[in-house]
């Protein structure tokens, strides 16, 4: 049973602070967001499909 995402959002919010440079991006907390979103949208999908 293969489920198709057509569309991914990602929404970003980009602050300027004195404290931290601008290339200092945490990479593993971003990589860890945009797994969550995948798993809930991959949830949503499936409940979709399961009420059909």
């Amino acid at each position: 049973m293969p489920i198709e995402i057509r569309e991914l959002i990602l929404k970003v919010k980009i602050e300027t602070s004195a404290t931290k440079a601008p290339d200092a991006i945490d990479m593993n907390a971003l990589k860890a967001t945009v797994e969550r979103l995948c798993e809930k949208e991959v949830k949503r999908q499936l409940q979709k499909f399961k009420e059909r």
